[in-house]
């Protein structure tokens, strides 16, 4: 029996790790086969995720109003993911190669649901990609089927604030790139968990770019 559930609530996810979720929905569902006729336009899912994305950098004003902003503009954005979310619920009847081709995060109502965090990635190495500049990385994440984010630094690996977001990426790679020839860069993975529940940091590896 199929018991594979895309999740429909968004509220747990952090502001900064919203948009790259939603991001790797419209990639991976809209043209997809499996899902012919959702509920609304690629173009309109686009545009409420560049609506957060600008709200969400105006937020950093601390103004009141910015704030209400930001917040309104994230409800609208979980309420078009919630709405996604049951459509694809609603065509994939628990299966879960379909339920995950759709780029949701997932759980099995066969199962208790696991809110908590997952272990970090482990097995993390790096190597040099084909075209100059790029660097891929390959972990081991805690789940199965995942959403794995990437942080990078220049800096101080031991110094949390001078990570910054490379991506989100689904499985056990990343291919990162926009680095300058000679830095040596430190990467670092993490795993998201249901209810966007960030799971704990690898620890951070180095690779010098060519």
């Amino acid at each position: 029996m199929s018991n594979t559930k895309a999740i429909t609530d968004f509220s747990g996810y952090t502001a900064a790790n919203l948009a790259p979720a939603a991001t790797t929905i419209v990639n991976k569902l809209f043209g997809n086969a499996n899902f012919p006729t959702p509920p609304f336009m690629q173009g309109d899912l686009q545009t409420k995720i560049a609506a957060y994305l600008t709200a969400e950098g105006k937020k950093a004003s601390r103004a009141t109003q910015d704030f209400i902003d930001f917040n309104i503009v994230r409800h609208e954005l979980e309420d078009m993911l919630s709405e996604l979310g049951g459509y694809v619920n609603d065509k994939a009847k628990g299966d879960l190669a379909i339920v995950s081709a759709s780029g949701f995060p997932y759980y099995d109502t066969a199962r208790q649901v696991n809110t908590a965090p997952p272990a970090a990635p482990t097995g993390l190495v790096l190597r040099h990609g084909d075209l100059t500049t790029t660097v891929v990385a390959r972990y081991h994440p805690d789940r199965a089927s995942s959403i794995n984010e990437l942080q990078t630094t220049t800096g101080d690996p031991s110094v949390d604030a001078n990570f910054t977001h490379a991506g989100m990426f689904s499985g056990g790679k990343a291919t990162l790139s926009g680095f300058t020839v000679g830095s040596t860069i430190w990467v670092r993975v993490r795993t998201v968990g249901l209810k966007g529940v960030m799971g704990s940091w690898s620890d951070p590896v180095k690779i010098t770019v060519i």
